[in-house]
């Protein structure tokens, strides 16, 4: 899990970014490592229809009331799986003759910048919660000169 106390103001500003860009779109962004398996289990269309429901769920009950720093950490680190996911259930597809489950399989990590690209997310909001999460106080940052957090 990430701890401020051991990285300088630029770095947190900097992993506030990235976790709220990933945020925005949590569940588009945790496919990446789970989507490839799950074509196991349904097929494309049902996927797809799925992630995006809970996209646009996610955006309108949970995205700018709730931010958690220890989810975000693991999401990080736990989409690195997409590394192998993928590949792997590409080729599986592939090996059982169903090419077009396992190209999904194999660009889901590309094909998610469509999937998610609506509803479209502000980052700069949910960086802020996560800054105010990692004991960044916004109004210290004004009082000190206008200097950003």
């Amino acid at each position: 899990m990430w701890n401020p106390s051991e990285h300088n103001d630029q770095d947190n500003l900097r992993w506030c970014w990235l976790r709220a860009v990933e945020w925005g779109r949590w569940p588009v962004f945790i496919s990446q490592a789970f989507a490839p398996v799950a074509l196991l289990f349904i097929n494309w269309p049902t996927l797809i229809t799925t992630v995006v429901m809970s996209n646009f769920l996610w955006a309108f009950f949970v995205r700018y009331k709730f931010v958690s720093v220890y989810f975000a950490s693991l999401g990080a680190w736990l989409v690195k799986l997409k590394w192998i996911s993928s590949p792997v259930m590409g080729y599986y597809f592939y090996l059982h003759h169903q090419l077009f489950p396992a190209a999904i399989a194999l660009f889901w990590p590309i094909l998610i910048f469509i999937i998610g690209a609506v509803p479209t997310a502000q980052i700069g909001i949910i960086q802020n919660m996560f800054m105010k999460e990692l004991g960044y106080d916004h109004s210290d940052a004004t009082a000190n000169g206008g200097k950003q957090m």
